[in-house]
């Protein structure tokens, strides 16, 4: 029998976001040794809740974890948790003092998110979500006619599926830009290759090594704005994207283009977004958005240049179950001496909390 000790700490709501984390988690914790479990709301940092003195791994899904926490924790080796790419709330420097890895796991929820911005994208080149709603309503959208052709009648549909006014038909065919290549936006960068299209990627984090294998080119914004025909906004919350996506390089965006935002809409100027949406400039495809839930009256309902899922992107089951197997699955990597996958590194971390993280 192992003699490792573990700590989950969770909200008491977490099943409401994550309703597949904790028995996942609990089950591969207990598979390595023994696992507390400590619900909680309190807003005392830990090691006042519980004691730490025996934990060797921690996954934080609530409570606060402190500096104090890790002093108190003597033979802690590895922590894992899900910051949301935002980096805040970890204690970072003491960790990095003692040569504790922390394990984010927001990369579990990349392939449902990448999935879904696909699936936004398709609809919105396809009308998916209009042809649906107005079948669902019972309108008539098949115009037959009867011509004969020398002696033979055929039936003829006059059924051209796509809007003219936006960006339509084929992926394949199309400019791609990418805001961000991260675990999300790399994976649709090289999936848009599979189907045909021509790729951009603005991220200046990723290695040029890196979009030369995916078969990406890098450009500036200025550029893939001024060249996209469908512009992905992959970019995760962080000080130094924030509005990467302005004002005057929305206006600057190609007649008709579509806008697919997903992670969040930090890194885009809603106000500005909106403005050319409802003028029918551009067409949007959203899981995420700057007002969240979405007004009733907001413009961006009911237009038929926008399709809408609620930011759903990265709530699956799979992406539930990803979320404690590589949290688990790191851990054991630790106490079995080897390198983790999923840490943290100084840099990882500079680029979730600077502003300017080159300085």
């Amino acid at each position: 029998m192992s003699t490792h000790q573990f700590l989950f700490t969770r909200n008491p709501g977490l099943e409401g976001s994550w309703p597949f984390v904790h028995e996942q988690m609990v089950k591969r914790l207990e598979e390595l040794g023994v696992t507390l479990v400590l619900n909680t709301t309190s807003k005392d940092p830990i090691h006042e809740q519980v004691d730490l003195s025996d934990m060797v791994g921690i996954s934080q899904w609530g409570g606060r974890l402190t500096d104090a926490c890790i002093d108190n924790a003597l033979k802690l080796k590895v922590v894992g948790t899900m910051t949301d790419n935002t980096g805040h709330g970890i204690p970072y420097a003491k960790l990095q003092e003692r040569g504790i890895p922390v394990i984010e796991s927001t990369r579990a929820w990349s392939q449902s998110v990448a999935e879904c911005a696909f699936g936004l994208a398709l609809s919105s080149l396809r009308r998916t979500a209009q042809w649906h709603m107005q079948m669902a309503q019972g309108e008539k959208l098949w115009n037959w006619s009867d011509p004969i052709w020398g002696a033979k009648k055929l039936p003829v549909a006059h059924q051209f599926c796509d809007d003219p006014d936006f960006v339509n038909g084929d992926l394949g065919t199309k400019q791609i830009g990418v805001i961000g290549l991260g675990q999300i936006g790399r994976k649709i960068a090289r999936w848009c290759r599979v189907f045909g299209a021509t790729v951009m990627g603005y991220d200046p984090f990723v290695a040029d090594e890196l979009l030369r294998e995916w078969d990406v080119e890098r450009v500036d914004m200025d550029m893939l704005v001024d060249r996209a025909d469908i512009v992905f906004v992959a970019v995760p919350p962080t000080p130094s994207a924030r509005h990467l996506l302005n004002r005057e390089r929305i206006y600057h965006l190609r007649k008709g283009a579509l806008v697919v935002i997903i992670t969040r809409a930090h890194a885009v100027d809603m106000a500005a977004l909106r403005e050319q949406i409802v003028k029918d400039e551009l067409a949007g495809a959203f899981d995420v958005y700057d007002r969240e839930p979405v007004p009733i009256d907001d413009e961006l309902r009911n237009r038929d240049n926008v399709v809408h899922t609620p930011h759903i992107a990265g709530r699956t089951k799979d992406a539930n179950l990803r979320v404690a197997d590589m949290i688990v699955d790191d851990f054991e990597r630790v106490l079995n001496g080897e390198e983790p996958l999923g840490a943290l590194t100084p840099e990882a971390i500079k680029v979730r909390t600077s502003e300017n993280p080159y300085d």
